[in-house]
């Protein structure tokens, strides 16, 4: 194989960084900004760009602190897992900031940093791992195979979060099978995220002590499985308010409903 397969939709070419540089500013850490797809092209074959982003590291941080800026939907699980080990790897301090999003595989590389970091408006996702298939014909061993394999990916990816959070692994996988979105205060109550930073001109920090375990889960985007509309409502604010009438359902329905909100805020 000459060139690596295109995963995702992107502007990056093969071996080419998908990371930017931020060199240090007013005595500020140097950065490198994670905007966009983790590896858009599949990582056979591929032993080039995973030393470019070990070199860029170590020559941007020099052994000392550096900040990575992220915001990405996720991408190549492999290739995270080796960004999550280099990071790990790297002697001095390693800050991740989710200045918008962190989903599937960008959110293996976040927890790999020294201190995770959101900003008050982002998301955390977590989900099973996939595989997507092109024209591809595969027989019932294949397939086998290719469950083994995504069991084993999603047993190294539980193994990363319950490091991180302490929480275990039966309900973690649980909640990467249902596919959860958190926001940022929520993700640090279970502890997936050590600081959430305020809007602007509010430079208070918010840690996981500071707060009880009882936010609810954000009323993430609308294009998501987990979130029906009926169920946006019910994580409002003002749960109690809202009737039957309101979000135009059953008796029955809203009780249903009320149970999984519940069942998503445990």
């Amino acid at each position: 194989m000459t060139e690596p397969i295109r995963c995702f939709e992107g502007e990056t070419k093969p071996h080419e960084p998908f990371w930017t540089v931020r060199n240090a500013v007013d005595g500020a850490e140097p950065e490198l900004e994670l905007y966009g797809y983790i590896s858009e092209y599949s990582w056979f074959d591929d032993d080039v760009t995973p030393t470019l982003f070990k070199d860029a590291l170590y020559t941007l941080g020099g052994g000392g602190p550096v900040t990575i800026r992220m915001n990405s939907y996720g991408g190549d699980v492999i290739a995270a897992s080796l960004i999550g080990t280099m990071i790990k790897d790297y002697p001095g301090h390693v800050t991740v900031q989710i200045d918008g999003i962190a989903a599937s595989a960008a959110t293996v590389v976040a927890v790999s940093a020294n201190t995770l970091r959101m900003q008050e408006t982002a998301y955390f996702m977590i989900h099973d791992p996939l595989a997507v298939f092109m024209f591809a014909a595969m027989n019932i061993e294949e397939l086998t195979r290719m469950v083994d394999s995504l069991t084993a990916v999603k047993a190294g990816i539980v193994n990363a979060y319950e490091t991180k959070t302490g929480l275990s692994r039966p309900r973690l996988a649980k909640m990467m099978t249902e596919e959860t979105w958190l926001d940022a205060q929520r993700a640090l109550d279970l502890g997936f995220v050590d600081e959430v930073m305020g809007g602007a001109g509010d430079d208070k920090k918010r840690k996981k002590k500071d707060y009880p375990e009882n936010t609810a889960m954000v009323n993430a985007l609308r294009t998501y499985r987990n979130l029906p509309e009926p169920v946006r409502m019910l994580l409002q604010p003002k749960v109690t308010d809202i009737q039957p009438a309101d979000a135009g359902i059953t008796n029955q329905a809203m009780d249903k409903l009320r149970a999984e909100v519940k069942l998503l805020k445990e």
